[in-house]
């Protein structure tokens, strides 16, 4: 009878004795009340929280309480406390109301191993399907909401530099930049050289203009370079319209030069460069058009 139902599990695809163990491991994992002010996080598994964004988390539980509990196991230095190996939030939430005690299944270090590999899995897995731009974007909110770099990095999977550098290349974004970023008409490379060049209150204009045309990373920034961006950002706020134009006209032409090299192109433009910026560039190309 054994060997039959065994022979039936095969077919269905079913391990019977995976299945057994875990039939076992369900019947020993009961669900406990555990003091709140003794659970701590589990060595990296904690997460800075922003608090705000567990409102609706807070609510839910004053009203009904913790529904699912949280999963802990006993810390092994013999404190009595508990590591936290999943619910960081319910457990954030239950500290901020106040409450003293939190349903929890104590595991054993075995299971809470496995739950800690599953947890980092899943995470690392979200973590190389998110997209590039979707992945700097959050490392930049993380940073300016206080998250520490070193934390950062490591959550990410990138280096501290590279937080830095994307923290100071995405600082003041504006809705219009992450459009561009989010739909490809600019990568995340393009964006740090604009960014390079131009200061955050024009950043997003300039970036409205680039995205419009089909330009080589290297090319703009050369560009910019060529029209000497930095000593017109200088000129100050009063010549603002005649750099955006400028900016403007320069990709329009360079969208309708034929391919060739960043030198022979620029070169190109430069010969058709409007002998007065104020009179040529207004009839040029408006900002916009």
């Amino acid at each position: 009878m054994t060997d039959t139902l065994g022979r039936m599990a095969n077919l269905a695809g079913v391990d019977p004795v995976r299945t057994s163990r875990a039939r076992r491991v369900r019947r020993k994992l009961r669900v406990v009340s555990i003091p709140v002010a003794k659970i701590r996080p589990e060595d990296g598994l904690g997460r800075k929280r922003d608090r705000d964004g567990h409102r609706d988390l807070r609510r839910s539980i004053e009203q009904f309480g913790v529904l699912t509990p949280v999963t802990v196991r006993l810390a092994p230095d013999g404190s009595g406390d508990y590591l936290l190996i999943k619910g960081q939030g319910r457990t954030l939430a239950c500290q901020m109301l106040g409450m003293v005690t939190i349903s929890a299944i104590v595991v054993d270090d075995e299971f809470a191993e496995n739950e800690k590999v599953g947890q980092f899995l899943v995470e690392n897995v979200a973590r190389l399907r998110m997209r590039p731009v979707d992945r700097a974007l959050l490392i930049s909110r993380a940073r300016a909401k206080g998250e520490e770099t070193v934390d950062v990095a490591r959550r990410f999977g990138v280096t501290p530099a590279t937080v830095r550098r994307l923290e100071a290349q995405l600082d003041g974004v504006t809705k219009g930049e992450v459009a561009a970023l989010r739909s490809g008409s600019v990568n995340l490379a393009l964006h740090a050289v604009i960014a390079r060049h131009v200061d955050s209150l024009d950043r997003g204009d300039i970036v409205a203009e680039i995205a419009k045309y089909s330009l080589r990373t290297r090319e703009v920034d050369q560009l910019f370079q060529a029209i000497g961006w930095d000593k017109l950002a200088d000129l100050g706020r009063d010549y603002r319209d005649t750099r955006l134009r400028l900016i403007a006209w320069a990709c329009n032409k360079l969208s309708q030069l034929d391919v060739g090299t960043i030198t022979d192109r620029l070169g190109q433009l430069a010969e058709q460069l409007p002998l007065s910026l104020h009179e040529g560039l207004q009839t040029a190309l408006p900002v916009g058009a």
